[in-house]
């Protein structure tokens, strides 16, 4: 194999050793704006119910995606949590909103690298691929179901790369829903 060969070669596993790295999410980013703790004892307002959310634009199945999330964490946490849609009782209505949604796909560019292929630098045309990126934008808030009083509010964002949406989106609620306290355990 000539030297030209094997700097080529050695570009392309470079690269796509690069891009793996990126595809694996690992440079994933949560702004997340904290609130005061709740006003009131949350373990005297049980069972929480979670209201359906709306899916993001251009996020299919995000609003189940939000709910279920926030479900695993509040049960965690010990919350009883029941669905607004069977009726009953309950004192606390969680309301999670998607307030922004962006994705950029990935996508592959040429770009002119200079290479050095003996007697003189010349310039090349080679493939370059840009991984995409995500953004989204959430706000969990927990209302007092029988009179309308907001309890508890947490806004957060959370940015990675595209493809990665379903993480990103379980690390930012598991993160806006971290200062909630754990309630101790139910005894039946």
């Amino acid at each position: 194999m000539n030297p030209r060969a094997k700097r080529v070669a050695c570009f392309f596993f470079l690269t796509a050793c690069g891009s793996l790295i990126l595809a694996t999410g690992c440079f994933t980013h949560l702004a997340v704006d904290r609130s005061a703790p709740p006003a009131v004892d949350l373990k005297d307002y049980q069972p929480v119910a979670i209201l359906p959310s709306s899916d993001a634009p251009g996020f299919a199945g995000s609003g189940s995606l939000l709910r279920a999330a926030t479900q695993e964490v509040l049960k965690a946490k010990n919350f009883a949590l029941t669905a607004p849609e069977k009726g009953g009782a309950f004192r606390i209505t969680l309301v999670a909103t998607f307030l922004d949604y962006r994705r950029q796909k990935s996508y592959i560019s040429s770009s002119t690298s200079q290479v050095w292929p003996g007697a003189s630098y010349e310039y090349q045309s080679l493939p370059t691929y840009h991984q995409g990126s995500c953004e989204m934008k959430v706000r969990l808030k927990m209302l007092d179901s029988e009179k309308g009083a907001l309890l508890w509010t947490a806004e957060g964002t959370g940015r990675g790369p595209s493809g990665f949406e379903e993480r990103i989106l379980r690390h930012l609620v598991e993160d806006l829903l971290k200062d909630l306290p754990l309630l101790p355990e139910k005894r039946e």
